[in-house]
């Protein structure tokens, strides 16, 4: 293993609600494979009573107790690192450095009270999260961070502004949370290791070379290969070089990659539960919405009677693209 990190994200394609980057770092002996590591605790392919799942955030947030589930996965990695569960998502957002100023610009997000965790057992989660962090120890391996960058509506549709293009706004967002987990990187070189991130492919963007070089201006990028379902580069440092991957499916390349999209799909849904139960506390019978297209002009239509009441900031609820 020696350095490995992940990025991916949530809620690129929903017309409400926030886009949520996260990205995990990790660093352990060569060879070593997280899951391997853990498999008495956690599981990839299905869900096993017991243990926590971190695979694609779509497969784990599914059925009935998906939520419960993601919410397993997402609090006990966090707990097993920061040794303690955030009391509520205002706490959570404040820890992760989210600027909340902003955010509440937004009348739903006014009241971030909301407690953690929502479906999830407490004692559960704390109790998991020792023995996680007790196996990772004992393999001598070490969460370095855990990035989670939420992207609200309004700040969205700025980068939309500024862009004038989705895939480079959504890329910014990316290389925010890809440039604060590599500054973990040259005390890891400093011992001669290796490192690799694996990102989530942004949409069907297939060249990232020039975004590397204005996010590391000091390294030289190196392009390994370009292909439809795989795009790899090799950053050269002073301090060591580092291989960076955007491909298909991250989440089944690389652990860290699976964890950030349970973190990013786990700050978005939170994100949304309090955007519904502020709505639905002021509109009689309306329904909640994931914010996805359809749902979310659904959603925009049964308030359409209520908007001059509300007197609703259009541009942070309603995504330009």
């Amino acid at each position: 293993m020696n350095f490995l990190a992940g990025v991916d994200e949530a809620g690129l394609g929903p017309i409400l609600g926030p886009l949520v980057v996260a990205g995990i770092a990790m660093s352990g002996p060569e060879g070593t494979d997280p899951w391997k590591v853990l498999t008495k605790l956690v599981s990839k392919q299905k869900y096993q009573k017991g243990k926590v799942r971190v695979a694609d955030s779509k497969k784990v947030n599914q059925g009935p107790h998906g939520l419960q589930r993601l919410e397993e996965t997402a609090l006990v990695f966090w707990t097993a690192m920061h040794g303690e569960l955030p009391a509520t998502i205002g706490d959570w957002l404040q820890k992760l450095g989210a600027n909340l100023d902003l955010l509440q610009r937004c009348p739903w997000y006014e009241d971030l009270s909301m407690t953690l965790p929502r479906a999830a057992d407490a004692d559960w989660i704390q109790l998991h999260a020792e023995l996680v962090a007790r196996a990772l120890r004992k393999a001598e391996v070490t969460l370095l961070d855990i990035a989670v960058r939420p992207v609200d509506v309004e700040e969205w549709n700025g980068l939309i502004a500024d862009t004038d293009n989705k895939s480079r706004a959504h890329f910014h967002a990316y290389a925010e949370v890809i440039g604060r987990i590599l500054l973990r990187l040259p005390a890891q070189f400093e011992r001669g290791e290796s490192g690799h991130l694996v990102a989530d492919r942004c949409g069907g963007r297939m060249h990232y070379a020039g975004d590397l070089r204005n996010l590391r201006p000091d390294a030289r990028v190196e392009t390994l290969q370009e292909e439809p379902a795989l795009s790899s580069y090799r950053l050269h440092t002073a301090a060591g070089a580092v291989q960076i991957t955007f491909a298909e499916k991250g989440e089944d390349r690389a652990f860290p990659t699976a964890l950030a999209s349970c973190f990013a799909k786990y700050l978005r849904e939170i994100m949304v539960e309090v955007l519904n139960q502020w709505f639905c506390a002021r509109v009689p019978g309306l329904q909640p919405t994931a914010g996805y297209y359809t749902d979310g002009h659904r959603f925009l239509g049964d308030l359409e009677p209520h908007l001059e009441t509300l007197a609703l900031p259009r541009h942070r609820l309603v995504r330009v693209r």
